[in-house]
């Protein structure tokens, strides 16, 4: 097992670019798919997950073609067999792309590793067959591997959902629903978790000529003819929480270029920093953080960016008093249970943590954290990074972080946190 060996950055000055957006990516290479002509996106992620979808797209007659400065994608989706796609532990495949091959009478057998065996897929699986589709779980209902046949098309009208697990799944029936014959209405009955990622699928489908808008808790839709674009593709909000937290823990400075126009939630995680004592300036296109040598914890209201859980749960070993994390429940169900993740590894480094149904709750130790402890990572790129950011500790398996920045240790390296690198 590989391991990585880090201690904190000294006189921080991050202006290293962070990557493109993972979520960005690889919904705009699936509508360009579904798109009439050819497509040039720019600024995109080359990782894991967007290669999975790829090669899921390339398996399904669309030519993706990397050029340094863009990817050019030519559809529509064809096949004259019925192909097998792994789409690895990538959610955002296999149920964006789920959804495409339902939408466009496309036979295929989707699969992936077997942590994407054991993420829920039910209700997506459900909405798409009270659309119309025709699927087949060969395995346990309500996960993959799941079978999409050929059929009529997908019809418009109305898709009734409890509260998801994930709001993956709405975008992927929106996605679907472009494709049907008439206009969806798609209602939350109690809402959605991570909406802004729901928003962010309605403003991509909208520059490939979709058409989708919120009424209350119910989001209405209509079939569209997807046109090809010219499509630029922010810098991962994410990715970008990193730097920006090393310089609040750690002090010194971090700049990246994404700001408060970004339709990424987590590009407000400044905001949270900013609560807990950091001095953040955020423009349109850009957001700088420089550390205050003093860090409070307090409670956070999360459900919007649910993905700054584990880089707030490593903030808050650094900060003053209790840190409270809570309406993150869906992170049971990603790459690992993130939640009990965070527990375990939080109380290696001297954390005392109460974990909660949808968050938890963390007293950093008074001495600071524990040095030297050994990080378990899960196969979860996001624990790897957010760990790595309390400095005196060994990261196990770091080439997960390959899912969606692979230059990260790299990274941290040219600010000189990284001390060894071993087998």
């Amino acid at each position: 097992m590989d391991v990585i060996q880090l201690r904190p950055p000294v006189d921080l000055d991050w202006s290293l670019p962070v990557p493109g957006s993972k979520s960005i990516t690889n919904r705009a290479l699936l509508l360009a798919a579904l798109a009439r002509g050819t497509s040039r996106l720019t600024g995109w992620l080359d990782a894991d997950d967007t290669r999975h979808m790829r090669a899921c797209l390339a398996q399904l007659g669309v030519s993706v073609q990397a050029h340094e400065d863009a990817l050019v994608v030519a559809g529509p989706l064809r096949t004259d067999a019925e192909p097998e796609l792994f789409v690895g532990t990538a959610g955002t495949v296999a149920r964006f792309l789920l959804a495409a091959l339902a939408g466009s009478n496309v036979a295929a057998v989707m699969d992936g590793t077997p942590r994407m065996r054991e993420r829920p897929m039910a209700m997506l699986i459900d909405g798409l067959r009270q659309m119309g589709a025709r699927l087949t779980c060969s395995a346990a209902e309500g996960f993959i591997p799941v079978r999409v046949a050929a059929g009529d098309g997908l019809r418009g009208g109305e898709v009734r959902l409890a509260r998801p697990a994930s709001s993956q799944f709405v975008s992927g029936l929106a996605i679907a629903a472009a494709l049907a014959e008439g206009p969806v209405d798609i209602v939350l009955e109690q809402g959605t978790p991570a909406r802004p990622y729901v928003d962010m699928t309605l403003r991509v489908l909208e520059s490939f000529g979709g058409h989708g808008r919120w009424d209350g808790d119910t989001l209405r839709l209509q079939p569209s003819e997807l046109r090809a674009a010219h499509y630029a593709i922010e810098p991962d909000a994410s990715a970008a929480s990193y730097p920006l937290s090393l310089a609040a823990i750690h002090g010194g400075r971090a700049r990246v270029a994404l700001g408060s126009r970004s339709m990424q939630g987590d590009a407000g995680f400044a905001r949270v920093l900013a609560a807990m004592g950091a001095k953040v300036q955020q423009s349109a296109d850009e957001t700088i953080v420089e550390g205050t040598g003093t860090l409070r914890g307090g409670s956070f209201e999360l459900t919007d960016m649910p993905d700054m859980t584990l880089t707030l749960a490593v903030a808050a070993l650094f900060a003053e008093g209790t840190t409270t994390i809570r309406g993150v429940d869906i992170l049971r169900h990603h790459e690992s249970d993130r939640i009990a993740v965070a527990v375990a590894e939080l109380r290696k480094l001297g954390a005392e943590v109460d974990e909660h149904d949808d968050g938890l709750t963390i007293t950093p130790p008074a001495a600071g954290p524990r040095q030297d402890a050994s990080i378990a990572t899960y196969d979860d790129h996001r624990v790897a990074m957010a760990f790595a950011m309390a400095g005196h500790v060994c990261i196990e398996d770091p080439s997960c972080v390959g899912k969606t920045y692979p230059a990260y240790f790299d990274h941290l390296e040219r600010v000189g946190m990284v001390v060894a690198r071993r087998p």
